[in-house]
């Protein structure tokens, strides 16, 4: 059926400003959106509810000069005619009238908005109250002699399946889960079964939503403690990120010489989180530990990486918050991620210190937690595996007996002076809960691991291997502790380049 002769009359667009910004979304935004899930919702169904409902066409205008503004470095918003006029009148058109489908599609996009701009806490405030709407809508339709217009129910169960997929897929690891076990809509929506849609990219900053979809799924296949509300199979998982490698070979081989120059250092870098994927997709359909054995040269290939990039901190440590350097990409997947799921998956001892001791020198502050706060998590966890190994009597046998997997990380008294661990032990059954030992973690060599910006308790971050999702805008600690080693750019270990 045609949703804009079944909803409503088509509305005008507006003047020529608000039809770029409509064409924008459609050959831009919607793209990007699409990276994630939902393609036929982003592409084809929100633009003909927009062309009938004003009030939805004046937040779709909003969220496209979002993104304009900070995915494809467009206009400040307050230099952004579009997005300053249609603010606005969302709001008013909203509250004018103010259906259930109108107010749920404008918790998903001021949600989208808020998502883009990396206000993740914000963005999932409007999931919550989109959720609890439709709880409530469905409630009422089941206990009353209330009856849904036609319309109503196309829309709803069409945009219900986004807000559920956003509970299980959206980047807020670490913000807290979103249950909806106990509504009176779970048993009527599903999430959205579209997996990502990876389409060629000309700029790098679909190349990096391309993959921050794909590493979602990853993340949710590496959680060995969460049940996932859509599960995907790692084979099509895997060929996704297949894809992603074919597409941007084709986008770095169709880039003039400067631009490839320019571009350099952020190619390096995703191609970085591209193998750190590959590893855990690999290392997911198993349980043992012990099978991170075989990927000891893409962890090397992953710290060699990192040499380079400590060579130009080196002589400039600005260039790690400065976007000129990340070809205009003021957000990305953040510093800390690689080097802890290196540090603590990787089996070989000499890369696994590289790696911590690159931790160490980071003096990053990012979305979930700072670099200091890692290296102390990685450290600790690295050391319970050479005592395991070492009271066993099994030093040097690689034996996954000795081997851990952490649970959650959390403040245990006022002064922040100290963490616990919380870990599980071998053997690691997904049918059977795993046995469980704790830790203490000490938090006073550093003065940013007990700061007020500091996230505690840090739990889901820790099991998928410390990815936080694609929005990270990393800042310095401005600490001195002694996990930075004070030389002249000399690392703590050194080990022969693979």
């Amino acid at each position: 059926m045609n949703l804009i002769h079944f909803v409503a009359p088509m509305t005008a667009m507006g003047d020529s400003e608000d039809k770029r910004s409509f064409q924008f979304w459609i050959e831009q935004a919607a793209p990007l959106f699409s990276c994630y899930f939902g393609h036929s919702f982003w592409t084809q169904l929100l633009p003909q509810i927009g062309l009938v409902r004003p009030a939805v066409k004046h937040m779709l205008l909003v969220t496209s000069s979002v993104v304009e503004n900070t995915a494809l470095e467009g206009a400040p918003l307050d230099e952004n005619q579009v997005y300053q006029s249609h603010y606005t009148k969302a709001i008013q058109a909203t509250c004018s009238s103010p259906q259930v489908e109108n107010v749920l599609l404008a918790c998903l996009l001021f949600a989208c908005c808020d998502f883009m701009r990396g206000s993740y806490e914000s963005g999932l405030r409007h999931i919550r109250s989109g959720l609890s709407i439709i709880d409530e809508w469905y409630h009422s339709i089941q206990n009353s002699d209330l009856k849904a217009s036609p319309s109503a129910r196309l829309i709803i169960n069409a945009i219900g399946p986004i807000f559920v997929s956003y509970v299980d897929k959206s980047p807020t690891y670490g913000f807290g889960d979103i249950t909806v076990d106990t509504c009176a809509c779970a048993g009527f929506l599903a999430p959205s079964l579209e997996l990502p849609y990876i389409a060629p990219f000309n700029h790098i900053h679909g190349a990096h939503h391309a993959l921050d979809g794909i590493a979602h799924y990853v993340a949710r296949l590496m959680d060995w403690r969460k049940k996932s509300w859509t599960p995907a199979p790692p084979q099509k998982i895997q060929m996704l990120l297949d894809t992603w490698r074919i597409t941007i070979d084709r986008f770095e081989a169709n880039l003039t010489k400067a631009k490839k120059d320019a571009h350099a250092m952020i190619l390096s870098y995703l191609r970085v989180y591209h193998t750190m994927f590959g590893v855990m997709i690999r290392a997911s359909t198993g349980n043992s530990e012990a099978m991170y054995e075989k990927f000891d040269e893409e962890f090397k290939w992953i710290v060699d990486r990192y040499d380079d990039f400590a060579n130009l901190w080196a002589e400039d440590d600005t260039l790690k918050f400065s976007s000129g350097t990340w070809a205009n990409l003021d957000y990305h997947f953040g510093f800390i991620p690689p080097l802890f799921f290196t540090a603590t998956k990787c089996r070989d001892p000499k890369t696994r210190m590289a790696a911590l001791n690159h931790l160490g020198s980071l003096r990053v502050e990012e979305q979930n937690w700072t670099s200091c706060a890692a290296y102390v998590i990685a450290k600790k966890m690295i050391q319970i595996e050479t005592n395991l190994s070492i009271i066993n009597d099994r030093t040097g046998l690689r034996d996954e007996r000795d081997l851990i997997r952490p649970i959650e990380a959390y403040i245990t008294d006022k002064r922040m002076t100290q963490a616990g661990l919380d870990y599980a032990v071998h053997p690691f059954l997904k049918e059977e809960e795993p046995l469980t030992q704790h830790e203490t973690i000490d938090l006073s060599e550093c003065l940013a691991l007990s700061s007020s910006s500091a996230r505690w308790p840090l739990a889901r971050i820790l099991r998928i291997g410390g990815y936080q999702g694609g929005g990270i805008i990393p800042t310095p600690t401005n600490c001195h502790c002694h996990f930075h080693f004070q030389s002249s750019g000399t690392m703590l270990l050194y080990r022969p380049r693979t």
